[in-house]
């Protein structure tokens, strides 16, 4: 082990082969963990570490009626622009001769399935830290203005708990968006996005139930996947969240550098540490480009 290391006469192509045994463990773990609010995100790609701009384009202008003699007016289409930028995270760690020497090779599966997890989890929080800033309001637009505020139409009037009444509200609100130019432009909610608090609650509401009256049927069965994230829990048990298909409508995008495709190592053989260095990096950057598309509920 001490002569694959690397000696006097050159580096092996030891800590070479172990590095892409690291990362098909990291990435494999990375790929399985729970994404919790990113599953209501798009991923995009991103060439380098300038800002990712994202123009939002109005509506084209209404078609006017012209007379036999009247003259064709001309129309104008708004547009608006929302932006993020990837930033880079990483750590390294040292996986030890002695290791290496007493499990042959097992010691270390372990440590990166746990970086993997990590980078996901960081990902993920990242993004529950957009939606919860400024006390909930959500991270600050273009406009200087919340995510999540009165003149974006896309936060309720007061508090209430879920339910298929208010559940309905937000449904009608997102549905009455209105686009740049002032025209309805008819989101469909595809998410319902709860703290692990609201779970069970969130649960009942979207199970099919046998209905004997009209009253008691349940027009939100097989229409709203659930997304439950723990993460918001700090920062709200109470507030739950609407959002509509992020295949379908801008909202909530997330990137890594074109080059990875999420969290990647190097490795090499140690001087300080008496084994094999491996260096995590991530380079990753998320962001909302449409307010229109998400709705929330403070709860009560």
């Amino acid at each position: 082990i001490e002569r694959a290391l690397g000696g006097l006469h050159g580096t092996s192509d030891f800590p070479l082969a172990l590095g892409d045994v690291v990362n098909r463990e990291l990435l494999r773990a990375f790929e399985a963990a729970d994404a919790g609010v990113l599953r209501a995100g798009r991923k995009v790609g991103a060439r380098d570490f300038r800002a990712l701009r994202r123009l939002k384009v109005g509506e084209a202008p209404a078609l006017k009626k012209v007379g036999e003699h009247g003259e064709f007016t001309r129309g104008t289409i708004d547009e608006a622009q929302e932006s993020f930028k990837l930033e880079t995270y990483g750590r390294v760690f040292g996986i030890t001769r002695q290791a290496l020497v007493n499990d042959d090779l097992g010691a270390f599966e372990d440590l990166p399935r746990r970086f993997g997890i990590e980078a996901r989890e960081l990902e993920s929080q990242i993004v529950v830290d957009l939606l919860t800033a400024n006390a909930g309001g959500g991270a600050k637009m273009s406009d200087n203005k919340n995510l999540f505020h009165a003149d974006h139409g896309n936060l309720a009037a007061a508090g209430a708990t879920l339910s298929v009444a208010s559940l309905g509200a937000a449904r009608a609100a997102m549905r009455l968006q209105k686009g740049l130019s002032g025209r309805v432009v008819n989101f469909t909610p595809k998410f319902l996005i709860v703290p692990a608090a609201l779970e069970t609650t969130a649960e009942q509401l979207l199970t099919q139930i046998a209905a004997t009256k009209t009253a008691d049927v349940n027009p939100f069965v097989d229409r709203l996947e659930l997304i439950v994230d723990p993460r918001l829990d700090a920062a709200s048990a109470t507030r739950w969240y609407v959002v509509a298909d992020p295949t379908r409508y801008d909202g909530l995008e997330y990137a890594h550098l074109d080059t990875d495709n999420g969290p990647v190592t190097d490795t090499r053989a140690g001087f300080d540490v008496d084994g094999v260095e491996m260096k995590v990096r991530l380079d990753y950057g998320a962001g909302f480009v449409e307010h229109r598309s998400w709705y929330a509920n403070p709860g009560a």
